[in-house]
């Protein structure tokens, strides 16, 4: 049988050297889904702000900050696939680094590279189905 090939946009990224992910950046579903993720984070983020500024007990913070970091790895994973252990390792996504949680730079990264993707995409497009029309145009017609 003879099998016909296409290119899917997917693209496979090694992040920080640790897991790999693939994903089209230009994909819409796939965008909705890590918007949709980064919200739900950014809220839980708040929630986890105001929940610990009322607890007096370091056990009970460290106790709600592990529930709360396993929540948050429930849905990267969910958008990216099983990567936040290899990806953290045994680091609370909500450690801060370049003033920002992990689980904000990691994501932010990720939407970075899909506005550069889409802006490249972008400006392929118009030549490549000029190049098409040209081409095959005379059967249209």
């Amino acid at each position: 049988m003879k099998e016909l090939n296409f290119d899917s946009g997917v693209v496979e990224y090694r992040v920080n050297g640790k897991c790999t992910i693939a994903f089209n950046p230009t994909d819409s579903a796939f965008v909705e889904k890590l918007f949709n993720a980064f919200n739900t984070l950014d809220k839980k983020q708040e929630e986890l702000r105001a929940e610990v500024e009322n607890m007096k007990d370091r056990r009970e913070i460290f106790e709600f900050a592990r529930k709360r970091d396993s929540e948050m790895r429930e849905i990267i994973d969910g958008v990216f696939g099983p990567i936040s252990k290899d990806l953290f390792g045994d680091m609370n996504v909500y450690a801060m680094a370049d003033g920002l949680p992990v689980w904000c730079n990691f994501l932010l990264a990720v939407m970075d590279e899909i506005d550069t993707k889409f802006a490249d995409e972008q400006k392929r497009t118009n030549p490549r189905v000029e190049k098409y029309m040209t081409k095959y145009g005379k059967y249209n017609r």
